[in-house]
């Protein structure tokens, strides 16, 4: 799987610019070009003669030699760079950018100039995930070694398909140091028994019979997938029991706090695993860890 065309959109705030970290440390891994694109309001571009104005030729220099002092960042040494610059509605103009430049992933922070709310992430960011199903890369505030060349703790929620395999690999391929901790994490589902009493000690042990199952199933799983993987990688296995899947990730987040997490998003019709609009709706909601999903749309290339 490559990413080989990374988008950073940026929109002049030191929020924002805290994407770039993350587009360095994917571009070497996986030898990308990294594109800075910012958007500038045009709604008052043009005087009432129709000519640009003074003012926006200016802001567009201003924007341009932004753009330029970025590419320049250390973050993004040994790194493929290119810069845009564009105008019009923010969300539109950074979604028809992907749509038209074959942008594998989007880096994006929670938020940009407009500050943290109380929201999971702005409607700029929300808008675009949304509508070009890309992969993509959500950074918040729980970057840990934000300055560091490469990340020191992957977190890697599996739910046993093939298709959640991918970020696995994601993982390792960032692990250009072979120093990072990689943790394989799987959470069995607890079974459903709707009953309206108590349950009896026969469905209790029948119960707790299937988790047992499933736990050695998941235990056999991720031995054998971590094996593929060989001994130059420090990659450690987790298994949990929960009934809500996704908040048992958001915990482990919380309570380990790792530098990233790679996750396979499945379609919202997937019966196994998490939707993309789950990750979006939940995961995204509760950690500060910046969340790389891989999407099942365009932007994901296997090999």
């Amino acid at each position: 799987m490559v990413f080989r065309h990374v988008l950073v959109p940026l929109d002049g705030s030191e929020f924002a610019e805290r994407a770039i970290t993350h587009a360095g440390r994917i571009a070497r891994a996986f030898d990308s070009r990294v594109t800075l694109l910012q958007v500038l309001n045009g709604a008052h571009s043009r005087a009432g003669t129709g000519s640009k104005s003074i003012d926006w030729r200016l802001s567009c220099t201003q924007a341009e030699s932004y753009l330029k002092s970025l590419a320049d960042d250390p973050r993004l040494v040994d790194t493929q760079v290119e810069i845009r610059l564009t105008e019009g509605r923010p969300s539109d103009q950074i979604a028809d950018f992907i749509r038209k430049n074959s942008v594998n992933l989007v880096i994006m922070t929670a938020w940009g100039a407009g500050a943290e709310t109380e929201f999971p992430f702005g409607g700029t960011a929300h808008k675009v995930l949304v509508s070009t199903g890309v992969s993509y890369l959500i950074v918040r505030n729980g970057a840990r070694s934000a300055d560091a060349a490469a990340y020191k703790r992957i977190l890697v929620p599996l739910d046993g398909s093939h298709k959640a395999e991918l970020a696995a690999h994601v993982a390792i391929a960032l692990d250009v140091e072979q120093r990072a901790e990689i943790r394989l994490y799987h959470v069995i589902c607890e079974p459903i028994m709707p009953r309206r009493r108590p349950l009896t000690q026969a469905e209790i042990s029948l119960r707790d019979q299937l988790i047992e199952c499933n736990r050695r199933a998941a235990v056999g799983y991720l031995d054998q997938l971590r094996e593929q993987f060989g001994n130059e990688h420090d990659v450690e296995i987790r298994i949990d029991c929960s009934k809500l899947p996704l908040e048992s990730i958001a915990d482990v987040c919380r309570r380990d706090k790792p530098d990233l997490m790679v996750m396979r998003a499945h379609g919202g019709s997937e019966l196994n695993g998490w939707s993309g609009e789950s990750i979006l709706q939940s995961v995204l909601a509760k950690v500060d860890t910046p969340v790389l999903a891989l999407q099942d749309g365009f932007g994901v290339h296997e090999q």
